[in-house]
């Protein structure tokens, strides 16, 4: 029978003051079989993230990603149900050190957790979009204000090469956007450009 094993999975912050407690407790839990991701946005996609990639590589369906609490995976509650749901969907548990919640495949206790995350989540989301609409509305009450906000920029072109050149290395996207002071969605946009003109 295959011995089902614990990879732990930690995101490092500079606004953490406990960091290194929690290292030591999460290779205690692990057996030193612990992932620490450094310099990583809590925004930043599961994808674009080194240290998880090669977390998510050694699992298998039976072994337990061991996180310090869900934060870890995604500061806000969608990318946070969308990863667990993930790794559910493939055999795999989920297990916060903090308030030690288990979720676990095929499991009722697990599908009401992720129902409340999920719930979370969808009003995440009215607040944000309410808040937009609030802000548009504001602004089309003051249309040179609006005219101002919305006229548009042009693109800078310099910024938009530094970008594709480091699109080639094996640096992340939010590497790239911290290194060259650009949104993360300015160097999505650009990446998804190089590969238009690969495709075509």
């Amino acid at each position: 029978m295959t011995q089902t094993k614990i990879i732990g999975y930690l995101r490092v912050s500079p606004k953490v003051e406990d960091i290194d407690n929690r290292i030591d407790v999460m290779t205690n839990e692990t057996q030193a079989a612990l992932y620490i991701e450094r310099g990583v946005r809590g925004n930043v996609t599961l994808e674009d993230r080194p240290e998880f990639q090669k977390a998510y590589a050694q699992l298998k369906a039976g072994d337990t990603l061991l996180i310090w609490w869900m934060t870890d995976i995604s500061l806000g509650f969608k990318l946070a149900y969308d990863a667990i749901t993930d790794l559910l969907s493939n055999g795999i548990c989920v297990r916060t050190y903090h308030q030690n919640l288990i979720f676990k495949p095929n499991d009722p206790s697990t599908e009401a957790m992720l129902r409340l995350i999920k719930g979370y989540e969808e009003i995440e989301t009215y607040q944000r979009l309410m808040a937009a609409e609030l802000g548009r509305r504001k602004l089309k009450g003051n249309p040179s204000e609006w005219q101002a906000k919305f006229k548009g920029r042009r693109a800078n072109h310099k910024l938009h090469q530094k970008i594709a050149q480091l699109l080639t290395s094996d640096k992340t996207m939010q590497a790239i956007a911290d290194e060259t002071g650009a949104s993360i969605s300015t160097v999505k946009r650009v990446k998804a450009k190089l590969q238009n003109k690969a495709n075509h």
